[in-house]
């Protein structure tokens, strides 16, 4: 059941640049219902430049991510169930775009966790859901390079899913597959199953393991391709990066699933597939944790970032751009670059203060205070 996206031109100006019309998608209301910290509020939106400001845990954050949440189906913090307002046992979220779709989810935790999604008041099924993108810049973004590769995993899975059908749905057979493989492999370890049993799981896992890094590597190309000139429009300074794609989807996998063969069956555990990959920044050579200072890395992730909303763009999928409280960590120039680079989108933007903000001209400004947006 595809779903059209209306769209429409828009611009905004940043004092000291000139930004060029584009075709974008533009949400023009937000009603939530038990959602976090906001019992009932319904908004309109009236511009494609969304100023949110307010006071430390008020809510700011939250309003980005329920709009985060309809276009992923998935919070960037929380599992579902600690979404839901204290006291209540369901949240809604409903969000129009353009001049004629409703999206709609309802989540309910009480008495058994429930899920409904709509589309313009209709039921749909979850995988048939697809309603507008999302580019989301937050504080813990910096942790995309210093923590393991689970958070550098679902960057890649956050951005593919929303313009691949086919990968969201390798993600979940590959989800079912790893969880049926590994229930082999313990028996296997129990001697209640024979290890020739791997044959059919082994082939599944193949399967998705090429087809999710043909995707990933087609993502990771395109960033590494791009990803020194956006450094060096956003700070002025060129730097020399490299992004490696540490992948099994390669003509090694059939050897490397023989040779990991007893290793799983001892451990009880997948060892070889998509699970597993990762990717690296490096700078000059050398891992760009190690070789780079806060303020580059900060700058190397807003550079992925920035190509991530290309790459959505060039997929007939222009997202829409939520900022969480960035400003305060940039300087006046780079706040300006930022917004001048991601012109032409519908953009939220979060913060404590006005003054962190560039001088904007035509933008909403709403106000967060005791669960309430004015």
């Amino acid at each position: 059941m595809p779903v059209s996206v209306d769209v429409l031109r828009i611009t905004y100006s940043v004092t000291g640049f000139d930004n060029l019309n584009r075709t974008t998608m533009r949400l023009t209301s937000i009603s939530l219902e038990n959602f976090r910290n906001y019992k009932q509020i319904s908004v309109d939106i009236s511009s494609d430049l969304v100023l949110i400001l307010g006071a430390n845990a008020s809510g700011k954050t939250n309003f980005l991510e329920s709009i985060y949440f309809l276009s992923l189906l998935k919070s960037f913090r929380s599992p579902d169930q600690f979404l839901v307002k204290s006291g209540e046992n369901y949240f809604r979220i409903e969000v129009k775009a353009g001049m004629a779709e409703t999206f709609e989810v309802v989540v309910q935790t009480e008495p058994i966790l429930k899920r409904a999604f709509k589309l313009d008041g209709q039921r749909i099924k979850r995988g048939l859901w697809k309603s507008f993108a999302t580019v989301l810049f937050v504080p813990q973004d910096l942790n995309l390079f210093s923590f393991g590769p689970a958070p550098r995993r679902r960057y890649l899975d956050d951005t593919l899913s929303q313009i691949s059908k086919n990968y969201s749905a390798d993600l979940a057979s590959l989800d079912h597959v790893l969880l049926q493989r590994k229930k082999l492999l313990e028996k296997i370890f129990a001697n209640q199953a024979r290890k020739e049993e791997l044959a059919f799981w082994d082939e599944q896992l193949m399967t998705l393991t090429m087809s999710i890094g043909s995707e990933r590597k087609g993502f990771l190309d395109f960033l590494n391709s791009r990803v020194n000139e956006a450094y060096k429009n956003l700070t002025g300074f060129q730097m020399d990066l490299q992004i490696e794609y540490k992948t099994y989807a390669d003509s090694q996998l059939t050897a490397r699933l023989r040779e990991y063969q007893e290793a799983e069956i001892r451990l009880g555990q997948n060892l070889v597939g998509p699970h597993r990959e990762d990717f690296l920044v490096k700078k000059q050579g050398q891992l760009n944790v190690y070789n780079s200072s806060r303020g580059e890395l900060r700058a190397q992730i807003l550079a992925i970032k920035l190509l991530q909303a290309e790459y959505l763009d060039q997929h007939d999928q222009p997202p829409v751009i939520l900022l969480d409280d960035v400003f305060s960590e940039l300087d006046e120039e780079r706040r300006i670059k930022l917004l001048a680079h991601l012109s032409g989108h519908q953009i939220f933007i979060t913060t404590t203060e006005e003054h962190h903000l560039p001088e904007i001209k035509n933008a909403q400004i709403f106000t967060v205070k005791d669960g309430k947006i004015e």
